[in-house]
């Protein structure tokens, strides 16, 4: 007697689990998608006397005259001169830079030469002179003055 032997036939227990998620997801989608429905059904009903009751409409009707005055006014009495201003700033920055940078740049040469003209002058000629026996020392600037004025 012969006997053959089969090879056991093994699934995975994923492909097994897989047609209960497929439920599953399947009767979560419908159950959620039944009480969003019921709430808001509910939610509408209890609500449309609210609807018909409500001053609401007929306020805005009264007051819509009022409302388009307000929004025109606000239109041309702020958001136009601020879009203007806005715009006016956008345009000019580059010449505001521009004049900045030239005003730092002239500041910082200036301060540079004046240090500079400083600096050799109090080497070149030193505000007191020695003290000679005979010489009377004076106040240098007052020496500038009387050759300035005179």
């Amino acid at each position: 007697m012969s006997s053959t032997v089969s090879p056991p036939t093994f699934s995975p227990p994923l492909l097994r689990a897989l047609p209960y998620a497929k439920y599953a997801v399947s009767a979560l989608a419908v159950s959620s998608l039944a009480l969003f429905h019921a709430s808001f059904t509910a939610l509408a009903t209890l609500t449309r006397p609210l609807a018909f009751l409500s001053p609401l409409p007929f306020l805005l009707y009264v007051l819509a005259p009022a409302i388009v005055f307000v929004q025109i006014f606000v239109e041309v009495g702020v958001y136009n001169p601020y879009r203007a201003v806005v715009f006016l700033l956008d345009t000019l920055y580059p010449v505001y830079v521009c004049i900045g940078v030239a005003c730092i740049t002239g500041a910082l040469l200036g301060l540079g030469g004046r240090l500079t003209v400083l600096g050799l002058v109090s080497v070149l000629a030193p505000s007191h002179p020695p003290p000679t026996r005979n010489r009377v020392l004076r106040d240098p600037l007052e020496e500038v003055k009387a050759r300035w004025i005179t």
